[in-house]
């Protein structure tokens, strides 16, 4: 027999009570214990024992496929599948009949609204989701369970009349198994179309849709404990080559932070034994001849910081990006880290916009000229500071040890009992839509800088960084968007960003605000078109966009 608790998906199957001949060996185990698995069937999971799925039904991941599960459960009761639509060529015969001319791409608006005519009579059509690929198929969703019966039961009694001299084919909606959400999105499929695809299944609650989202598009426990066993393979057979240096591998940047997206690359800082120097084109010659898995060896240039040795680790599947000795990218980690145990919202917040970034932006235009994912997380942070959601890390008073580097002033809040708590309002929807509203209308990006420490003005950080003398950058270089890195604070980390970037991106942010209060459906206000193309961030150019009276992003 098989004991299932429907609600969590999860099954405890117990083994076969007949003992093996050796069974006295193993005193005060049974066969039971021996044999049972746990089993969470929503995830298609396998746990060794009942703790371990506990903590796996607790884990993010499992709640959102349950949610995703029951979800799509109750919009199944209230919808029909309808089969055997018109082809493309009868619905613009249709059209040319009705309007005496043929509009191309409006034949999927001709067939939605026909088929509003007919259904609505059943009762009230939430929406109707046609085929994408081949247009034979529709589902449509009522308002209840109860409407949706009653469509069935007029089809059922021959009360459907013909559709384009067609005779539809009319069921209950099945929803086939569910894949959890790390099988649907594989690192190939990160892209916009899935992930509207998930927003659109449960549009009526945000939260939920980002959620999944969240889990989609983040790394999986599994990867990085691939990735933690890639760094430490790398790092032995490093160091069984090149003895003499006592070499150390430390993941640093996103990947450390938890705020990587799946198909990101793993920035690694590599450390030397005191009073010692590694040649970089011995670390190149040891990777190339003698590191198991490891291919594509080459050395790009990282301006500001020397040279990174990047390659590929064929067993991980993982693109490595190697730094010597990168003290301040792994301070800049673990001031990240710390904001991040302030609470749990902020780094599903910060993933759901350095995603958004790279949909709009990234398919736009080149990398090169797009406020990298570090700048965009800075920007979350610095607005969640200026909204009073986050305190200031930077506090004096409450730094308790200090830290120099490159004569850097690197101390930051470690002890976060110290902080005030978290606010208990705002949810990541909320979060997302007061990001927009912020960088859309309220932020002056002619005159502020993006900083976690207040509000600063550029030309006082401009004049203040030329009496500063650091061995890497001496001026914090103007640009149209300015971003200031944590420690480095002559560093402006969005100095590549173009000004024609900088006023789409304004334009986005109020075109996302403007859909959000709307309450437009929750892809649209993520994904939707600019509301207005104003050319100048002066303001000198109509803008169609709720926000069009402002002279600043």
């Amino acid at each position: 027999a098989v004991v299932s608790t429907q609600s969590t998906g999860m099954e405890t199957s117990p083994s076969n009570k007949t003992a093996s001949p050796d069974s006295k060996k193993h005193k005060g185990r049974t066969g039971k214990e021996r044999g049972s698995k746990f089993y969470c069937s929503t995830c298609n999971v396998h746990c060794p024992n009942e703790t371990t799925l506990q903590q796996h039904n607790s884990g993010k991941k499992h709640t959102a496929n349950v949610a995703n599960t029951q979800r799509r459960d109750k919009h199944a009761l209230s919808s029909v599948f309808v089969g055997n639509l018109p082809k493309l060529a009868q619905i613009r015969a249709r059209l040319v009949e009705e309007t005496g001319r043929c509009v191309e791409g409006k034949e999927n608006d001709k067939l939605k609204s026909d088929l509003m005519a007919v259904f609505s009579s059943y009762g009230e059509i939430v929406k109707i989701i046609i085929d994408k690929k081949h247009g034979s198929y529709c589902i449509i969703e009522y308002k209840t369970p109860g409407m949706a019966q009653v469509a069935l039961s007029e089809y059922q009694a021959g009360k459907v009349q013909p559709f384009y001299g067609k005779k539809l084919q009319i069921k209950s909606r099945t929803v086939t198994e569910i894949k959890p959400l790390h099988q649907i999105m594989t690192e190939s499929e990160l892209d916009k179309d899935n992930v509207v695809a998930l927003l659109e299944e449960a549009e009526d609650d945000p939260v939920c849709a980002l959620n999944m989202v969240d889990a989609a598009i983040s790394v999986s426990d599994k990867v990085k404990r691939k990735h933690q066993e890639a760094c430490s393979r790398i790092q032995t057979q490093l160091n069984d080559n090149l003895p003499f240096y006592n070499l150390s591998l430390s993941l640093y940047g996103s990947a450390a932070t938890g705020l990587a997206l799946r198909d990101s690359d793993l920035d690694i800082s590599l450390s030397v034994g005191k009073d010692k120097r590694l040649d970089r084109d011995d670390l190149i010659r040891v990777l190339k001849e003698k590191c198991t898995g490891v291919s594509h060896v080459h050395v790009i240039p990282a301006p500001g910081q020397g040279t990174i040795s990047r390659f590929l680790d064929g067993i991980s599947n993982t693109m490595f990006d190697v730094l010597f000795s990168n003290r301040l990218g792994v301070a800049n980690t673990a001031l990240i880290n710390t904001i991040l145990s302030y609470d749990a919202r902020i780094a599903r917040f910060i993933r759901l916009a350095v995603y958004w970034r790279r949909v709009v932006l990234g398919a736009r235009f080149p990398k090169q000229s797009i406020p990298s994912s570090y700048s965009i997380t800075i920007m979350c942070l610095h607005f969640l500071q200026q909204k009073g959601f986050l305190p200031d890390f930077f506090q004096t008073s409450l730094i308790t040890e200090h830290k120099m580097i490159y004569d850097l002033e690197c101390s930051f809040v470690t002890d976060i009992s110290k902080l005030p708590p978290p606010p208990e309002a705002g949810s990541i929807p909320e979060l997302l839509a007061g990001f927009w509203s912020y960088y859309g209308s309220e932020f002056n990006v002619e005159s502020q800088v993006v900083s976690l420490r207040g509000v600063l003005n550029k030309s006082e950080v401009e004049e203040t960084s030329r009496d500063t003398q650091h061995h890497y950058v001496t001026v914090f270089k103007p640009s149209p968007l300015a971003v200031q890195d944590p420690f480095v604070l002559t560093h402006n980390l969005t100095h590549n960003v173009t000004l024609e970037c900088v006023v789409f991106f304004r334009d986005l942010c109020r075109s996302a605000s403007s859909n959000w209060s709307k309450g437009a459906p929750l892809y649209t206000w993520m994904f939707g078109g600019i509301a207005g193309n104003s050319a100048s961030l002066h303001g000198d150019s109509a803008s169609t966009s709720s926000h069009q009276d402002s002279d600043d992003m």
